[in-house]
């Protein structure tokens, strides 16, 4: 596909890109935390800092290693970095993986689908409501989604690019990584949509994909790591209770959701965009059957949906990872809406596709803090008032504690 390197499209770009930054990176450590999991992934870094074990993660001095290290090793590094632990430096990892991802989306789109996909995917993906959120938040699903984003392109690369082997053995790499960040869970973003491809497709250089013994020996090295490490010095025991609370229960247990939950909240997070799908859905899917790669895209996004949607426990969040990818498909659509229109279409397309980052951006900027600021504006209260107590008597919580009174309390 022809390169469009007008002055029109190059401005949007270099627009584009400014505002994805604006989005994910200013004003990052303004504000305290937003929420209890944010403190919870603030709290393992500074321990990590503290007494100098990177190896169990600890939350209000118990172990906690109900979720891999790698996000608290990344924030403990940047902290160590920059002197301290803060909102600033728990949140940068989230916001580099959040742009690294946008910036990933566009290169890879723009190989595929042209210039004009690649920007409408990128304005796309920074105007999300989840993403953009989760991409200024201290949490684990930002680093996973851009892990298992990044394993499944540098696969897909490998199958339909025929690259050099070193593709794919990044891709497991990335892969074991991912399981270092939220667990085994992440094989269903990557090794569960290539298997449905490779059984679909019937493509030889896909099923090389899945049965390298190489890539499976970095996977399991990195990916196993940890858990290794950790059995070896609490033993087997450590992981039962681990497995039933975080696993079972979330796959099997009595808080079931409808199941049209995920549809309503991707619906909202791609808003408006979101409906171009509805256009022609039938003759849209027809065609994009007969190209290997969109194919290989639409069966990464549903797999993962379908699987989730039948999960008992269900979070807007869970699907961060399929983001991308659909951001990927909504670009290529509009691109193909955009290609077929007349002038004054085209510039309203122009428009409004860069208004949606305009008006994310400037709400990160200016009303942010105070859209948000009844979670937090009692924070500063307590820390000072914690600050100030020289009884040091224990400090309970009713019912449930908010792990932000553990963070400002320290």
């Amino acid at each position: 596909m022809q390169r469009d390197n007008s002055n029109l499209y190059r401005a949007l770009l270099i627009a584009t890109i400014l505002l994805g930054i604006a989005v994910f990176f200013w004003g990052l450590g303004n504000i305290p935390f937003l929420s209890f999991n944010e403190a919870r992934r603030a709290i393992p870094a500074a321990n990590i800092i503290k007494d100098g074990d990177w190896l169990l993660p600890k939350l209000n001095g118990e172990l906690y290693i109900t979720k891999p290290p790698l996000l608290y090793w990344l924030s403990a590094t940047l902290s160590h970095l920059f002197g301290m632990v803060n909102e600033w430096t728990a949140r940068l990892p989230s916001a580099l993986s959040a742009f690294a991802t946008a910036m990933l989306v566009f290169v890879y789109t723009r190989r595929h689908y042209g210039a004009w996909a690649a920007l409408f995917a990128l304005q796309i993906v920074i105007a999300n409501a989840g993403f953009s959120m989760l991409g200024r938040q201290a949490g684990i699903e930002m680093l996973l989604s851009f892990l298992c984003f990044s394993s499944l392109i540098c696969a897909f690369k490998y199958t339909y690019e025929e690259v050099g082997r070193k593709w794919l053995l990044l891709s497991y790499f990335l892969l074991g990584l991912a399981v270092l960040t939220k667990g085994p869970i992440a094989l269903l973003f990557v090794t569960l949509p290539l298997l449905i491809c490779a059984l679909y497709q019937r493509k030889p250089r896909l099923w090389q994909v899945l049965r390298d013994p190489i890539g499976w020996l970095i996977f399991l090295t990195v990916g196993s790591s940890w858990y290794f490490a950790v059995t070896w010095k609490m033993g087997y025991d450590i992981w039962q209770t681990i497995v039933q609370k975080d696993m079972v229960t979330k796959i099997y247990g009595n808080t079931g959701e409808p199941i049209y939950n995920y549809i309503l909240w991707i619906a909202a997070d791609f808003f408006p965009v979101f409906f171009l799908m509805l256009i022609s859905p039938i003759a849209t899917l027809r065609r994009w059957k007969q190209h290997e790669v969109t194919t290989s895209l639409l069966i990464g996004l549903l797999v993962p949906f379908l699987i989730y949607t039948a999960f008992s426990d269900k979070h807007a969040k869970y699907l961060l990872p399929v983001y991308p990818i659909f951001a990927i498909l909504l670009g290529y659509k509009l691109s193909e809406i955009f290609h077929k229109a007349g002038n004054r279409l085209k510039k309203i397309i122009l428009g409004l596709s860069i208004l949606m980052p305009v008006g994310y951006a400037l709400f990160y900027t200016f009303a942010e803090a105070k859209v948000f600021d009844y979670r937090y504006e009692s924070l500063p209260l307590i820390s000072k008032w914690f600050a100030e107590d020289v009884s040091h008597l224990p400090i309970y919580g009713y019912k449930h504690l908010d792990e932000r009174l553990i963070y400002y309390a320290n």
